[in-house]
This record gives structure tokens, C-alpha cells and sequence, in this order.
């Protein structure tokens, strides 16, 4: 049985005094043991989120990108290898916001997903289809074409991955995919893994992520074939998140 898995996207929030303080006080919060429970954080933010963390080992910490190259004249970028000297456990590559407003393509999600797989950090690879994808019936051939690129330099000899779900149509808006269409999705890609890396497929985790809040994650963390969520804006309060946490594990 997969280990359900919940992670927590500040995306461009919270320096490092600000992610300091959501971590202490995150840390008060009664968590459930029989789940995974990660925070995606910013770059800047990544020391003071260990340092406030201690020798605590909830919650996973991870990074929200990286650059597929190990040095070089790659001015602003950080490397899976910069991150892995953070204690890095996992990042998020292909997120629907990175690919629409920094022109992320289906190619530089391969290389960077590849990259932190060799640098033992588990690459989350983020697809889903936008709203005129959505409306047009295309959803299946968008997601399998992205998670197709994206897979393409994964070797099933390194580091395990994560898929995230997240069509772009939801996150956000309040507008979340039903549990039922989820599943539908969560299947696909599934197949798509069993076909790609065989038995290694079934194990890999794919998790939901658009308008994940306390009130629907417990019934996507119950439904067959989805293994966790991602979320954004309600993981910025640490009691609330830590409450998304508690009923998750309800179901």
C-alpha cells in the first residue's frame, strides 16, 4: 500500500524570519504519524526552515525548482546540487505557474526532473490541462503528453518520483476537480507508469493539487488511485494547514 503524501506550496511566500515562525509554530500541531507530510519552499527561505525545524523530521522540507545543470553561467539559478547541500528531500518541476508565466516547455521539466533524480533529491512532476484544454475534451492527451516528455530521462534505477495532478482550470479558483474525475485522471497516469517503468510504476506516488482545502482533502486522500494532495493557498496559515493535516487522516 502506498504511504498517502501531503505537501504544503508557500509558492512566492514567506522569507526566511516569516518561514521560520511557520515552521515553529507548525511544529505544535498534533500531525498524524501514518501519512507523509512535506512543505515546498522558497529558495531564500530553505536555512531558516531547517534551523527552526531541528531535530524535528515533520515536516519534509523541499525546494519549488531547480536548474538541470550542476554549475555554470546560469546567473539566478540553483542547481539540485546547491539544494542537495540544503538537505533538500524533494522539488517541484513543471508547475502550471512556472510553465505560463516563465515559459517553462515540456523538455526543460525533462531535464530538471532528471537531474534531480541523479542528485537523489524525488523530483514532483506537476502536469494538468488549462480550461480551454478542459472544455475541449483534451484533458487526457494533454496530461499524457506532458507526463511522456517529462519522463523521458527518468531512469527507474535512481530516485523515486512523484506526479501531481493539478489542472490549471482549478488551482485557485475554488473550482476543484471532483474526487470521481480525479480518480479517472490518477488512473491514466498510472498506466501510463506501469507502462512505462513496470512493476517500479505501481509504486510511484500521483498526487491531486487545485483548491485542496480542510474541507474536500480528506475525500481526495480517500479516493483509489489518489495518493496525496498539493497544496497552495491553504497551507500559508500553520494551523489551518496542521487542520487539513488532522482531517485528511480521518479517511
Amino acid at each position: 500500500m502506498i504511504k498517502k503524501l501531503i505537501i504544503a506550496n508557500w509558492k512566492m511566500h514567506y522569507g526566511p524570519v516569516k518561514a521560520g515562525a511557520w515552521i515553529r509554530a507548525f511544529r505544535r500541531e498534533r500531525l498524524p504519524k501514518d501519512m507523509d507530510i512535506g512543505v515546498a519552499v522558497p529558495h531564500v527561505s530553505l536555512p531558516a526552515t531547517h534551523a527552526s525545524l531541528g531535530r524535528a523530521s515533520v515536516p519534509l522540507i523541499g525546494a519549488q525548482n531547480a536548474f538541470w545543470k550542476s554549475d555554470g553561467p546560469f546567473t539566478g539559478e540553483i542547481s539540485p546540487d546547491m539544494l542537495k547541500e540544503l538537505n533538500v528531500t524533494f522539488c517541484l518541476v513543471g508547475h502550471s505557474e512556472r510553465r505560463i508565466h516563465l515559459g517553462e516547455t515540456d523538455e526543460m521539466v525533462a531535464q530538471k526532473a532528471a537531474a534531480l533524480q541523479a542528485a537523489g533529491i524525488q523530483p514532483v512532476i506537476c502536469v494538468g490541462e488549462n480550461e480551454t484544454e478542459h472544455k475541449k475534451g483534451e484533458t487526457l492527451k494533454i496530461v499524457r503528453g506532458q507526463l511522456t516528455a517529462a519522463l523521458s530521462k527518468i531512469k527507474t534505477s535512481g530516485t523515486s518520483i512523484i506526479i501531481a495532478y493539478e489542472p490549471i482550470w482549478a488551482i485557485g479558483t475554488g473550482n476543484a476537480c471532483t474526487p470521481s474525475d480525479a480518480k479517472k485522471m490518477h488512473e491514466a497516469i498510472r498506466e501510463l507508469l506501469n507502462k512505462k517503468f513496470g512493476k517500479a510504476g505501481q509504486t510511484m506516488r500521483i498526487i491531486y493539487g487545485g483548491s485542496v482545502d480542510a474541507h474536500n482533502a480528506a475525500e481526495y486522500i480517500s479516493t483509489s488511485h489518489v495518493d496525496g494532495v498539493l497544496v497552495g493557498s491553504a497551507s500559508l496559515d500553520p494551523c489551518a494547514f496542521g487542520l487539513l493535516c488532522r482531517s485528511a487522516a480521518i479517511s
